[in-house]
Formats: C-alpha cells, sequence, structure tokens
C-alpha cells in the first residue's frame, strides 16, 4: 500500500512514496511507452539506482516527489524538482502508467501539485519540459494554463531521432487569475 495521503484530489491522491513503492517507479520508468519521451530514463534503471535518484529528490527540502493513486492503486508519479527558494521556481515532471493513460490522471495530478507549489511552497514560477513527440504531455500543461516559451531545436533523442524539446512556464499571477475565472464560471447561475 502506497504511503499516507499528502494531497487528495477529486479522483486521485497523492502519496508519499515509500519503499514498498519503488518496484512500481522502476518498472515505471523503465516501461518502453515511458522512457522514450524521458531523457534521465535513457538507461537501464534497478531498484537500487533508482532508489538513489529517489533519496536525491525526497529526502531533500530541493523536491517534492509523489504517487499517483486511483482508487488506492498505483498509477503513475509527479514531481516538483528541483525547487529554488530563492528564486521561488520549480520545474514539474511527471508520468502516468501506460494501463492508465488518457483517463485524466496525468493532467489532475499536476494540477494538484502546482496548487501545491504556488499556495504551500510560495513559488513564483513553475516551468515543464516536453518532447515535441510527446502531443499528450503537451496538452496536459496547454490545459492547466502554461505558456509554450520556446523550443530547443533536436535537443533531444526519442524513438531514433533527434526532436526538438518544448519548454513551458506558469507564473503564479496567471494560475491565480485562471482560477479565479474557473471559480467564477463554476458559480455562475
Amino acid at each position: 500500500m502506497p504511503g499516507p495521503v499528502f494531497i487528495e484530489g477529486e479522483r486521485i491522491e497523492l502519496r508519499t512514496v515509500e519503499e514498498e513503492d519503488i518496484e512500481f517507479l522502476t518498472r515505471g520508468v523503465n516501461h518502453p511507452a515511458i522512457r522514450r519521451y524521458i531523457s534521465a530514463f535513457r538507461t537501464p534503471q534497478n531498484g537500487e539506482r533508482y532508489d538513489e535518484v529517489f533519496e536525491n529528490v525526497d529526502s531533500s527540502e530541493n523536491g517534492a516527489s509523489l504517487l499517483v493513486c486511483a482508487d488506492g492503486e498505483r498509477v503513475g508519479s509527479v514531481q516538483l524538482y528541483p525547487v529554488d527558494d530563492g528564486r521561488g521556481t520549480a520545474n514539474l515532471a511527471y508520468w502516468i502508467d501506460p494501463e492508465h493513460q488518457n483517463d485524466g490522471y496525468a493532467t489532475e495530478a499536476c494540477e494538484l501539485v502546482v496548487a501545491y507549489g504556488f499556495e504551500e511552497l510560495r513559488l513564483h514560477r513553475i516551468s515543464a519540459v516536453t518532447m515535441a513527440p510527446n502531443a499528450a504531455s503537451r496538452r496536459v500543461l496547454e490545459r492547466l494554463g502554461f505558456t509554450h516559451e520556446g523550443t530547443k531545436r533536436e535537443s533531444a533523442f526519442a524513438e531514433g531521432e533527434h526532436v526538438d524539446e518544448e519548454q513551458y512556464g506558469l507564473l503564479e499571477t496567471e494560475w491565480r487569475e485562471r482560477r479565479e475565472q474557473h471559480d467564477e464560471t463554476r458559480s455562475a447561475p
């Protein structure tokens, strides 16, 4: 069973990562459908190696790594890492197990962790990077109000070719404005 609930959403929970979750996370980052668009997972990750990476993210105050769960089942991972308190910035990263993709879990998980970043960590800006061929990831960021800020041409390698990386950013003020508009829309008769 995953760790305690850290953030609760409508359909998912973001839970702390515990030692017994390392097997799920290792299986995920090695899955061809996940690793093809994440440069950090280009080489095989065994449990011990992933545990080392996880310890660097989870045990520091420089980030948050959470397990995405639906109905008590592990379905993915979401991170704000690294968090730079001096600048008020963080990077958003996420993946969902292929068996659970297209269910809206990535969007909800990112929405929850972005709110956590702006409300509780007092961040000013959250950035994200995705490979150009990863249209689903780009749609998640755009649904959440991230602005496309630029393209790093052929700076990544996916599916046997060099591909562009798309840079996205969201400012706290933009997030608040979008949230207020959403709340007004929901409360309108």
